[in-house]
């Protein structure tokens, strides 16, 4: 049997929080790829928030956004995010670049008062659509509000850390990486293999938690 579940963003916080008088924040990073060169033209950083959110060096907008999922036999099969726009700055992009699809999207719980990261999800955009100042997207992922939160997801080759930050060390010439090692324009192509921010040595399940 299949059924239609929305999620309000609201709600996984108050499921998910570990004290309830502990604020959570949710956070998205969407890095906008060109479609035919494949290189993130921008990243655009939205808070689920009345307020804007400073974060890893980066002010999140503030704003508003919602995941739905679709499940069928006790698994999720569908999932999406809709944002409301009302700048419409994130209409534009997707109207310039072919939708957004092939688009990279991460979604960031977060202790409002520490700025730790409680779970951290990536997802990748493979359908869009828009309406008024509502942006729609069909999300190639399992939805990280279907289950609960793990504190860190490990992944084999889908580096976690955002490009050029502390973490990434990255501190050179180049302009955009592709998050993987060994791709064109990954780690290695950026002679900073030792940064890579994931497990090339684990298990062909590719990921794990911890």
């Amino acid at each position: 049997m299949t059924t239609r579940t929305t999620l309000s963003v609201a709600s996984a916080i108050e499921a998910h929080r570990l004290s309830s008088d502990v604020p959570y924040l949710c956070l998205l990073d969407i890095d906008v790829v060109d479609p035919a060169t494949g290189v993130v033209v921008i990243q655009l950083n939205f808070a689920n928030n009345p307020e804007d959110v400073d974060f890893q060096g980066r002010t999140y907008g503030k704003g508003s956004f919602d995941i739905s999922f679709t499940t069928e036999g006790g698994k999720t099969s569908d999932v999406s995010l809709s944002v409301n726009d009302y700048t419409q700055a994130l209409e534009g992009y997707m109207q310039a670049y072919g939708g957004g699809v092939g688009s990279r999207i991460a979604f960031y719980l977060i202790n409002g008062v520490t700025k730790d990261i409680d779970a951290l999800e990536f997802f990748e955009i493979t359908g869009a659509s828009a309406a008024g100042y509502v942006q729609q997207f069909k999300l190639g992922a399992e939805s990280v509000l279907s289950q609960t939160f793990p504190r860190r997801r490990q992944t084999k080759d889908f580096c976690q850390w955002r490009y050029k930050s502390t973490e990434c060390g990255y501190a050179g010439v180049l302009t955009s990486c592709d998050l993987s090692l060994q791709g064109d324009n990954g780690c290695a192509a950026h002679a900073n293999t030792i940064n890579f921010g994931a497990y090339p040595g684990m298990n062909s399940n590719g990921f794990r938690y911890a």
